[in-house]
């Protein structure tokens, strides 16, 4: 096996790290806009008048909440531990000096619980009868739409 392939698996050393970093990175780009946009486009599709334009909307935004938001959720959280727990470099980020990191890994857990909430009012939708007020899913959108941006204030400004 190569010393990058090394690298890559151990989750140490420079070439390891940032290979980590950008999966992180990636995943929270995928997650975050792919959540965002359906959250937005949630709020349109249950005013839709017809049963069948609702079906195949909610159908739709089901598989891509299931594939391309989990899955850049899933490469998130599983990037962001092992960088955590496996990389000797990321050790810091759990001492005291670090209150930005838990000020992020709070954020991100208002994010998820958000997103949990959201899932089961989506998997429950049906086409046909009374749809849910948009006001919920505006309500998921802006809330989810200010954990993204209080994240990304804990990470680039209080950071510093």
């Amino acid at each position: 096996m190569s010393y990058g392939a090394q690298l890559l698996i151990a989750g140490s050393g420079p070439t390891g790290y940032f290979v980590l970093k950008w999966i992180h990175v990636l995943g929270i780009v995928i997650y975050a806009g792919g959540f965002l946009a359906l959250t937005r486009l949630m709020g349109h599709a249950v005013r839709f008048e017809s049963e069948e334009s609702r079906r195949d909307a909610f159908r739709i935004f089901k598989r891509m909440h299931k594939f391309v938001d989990w899955g850049g959720l899933f490469l998130t959280v599983g990037a962001g531990l092992w960088l955590l727990v496996w990389n000797p470099l990321s050790k810091s980020y759990m001492g005291h000096e670090s209150g930005y990191f838990h000020m992020k890994l709070t954020f991100v857990l208002i994010l998820i619980v958000t997103d949990v909430i959201f899932s089961r009012r989506l998997f429950a939708l049906t086409a046909e009868g009374e749809q849910p007020k948009a006001a919920f899913f505006r309500i998921i959108h802006g809330v989810s739409a200010l954990m993204v941006l209080l994240t990304l204030l804990a990470v680039f400004v209080v950071r510093g």
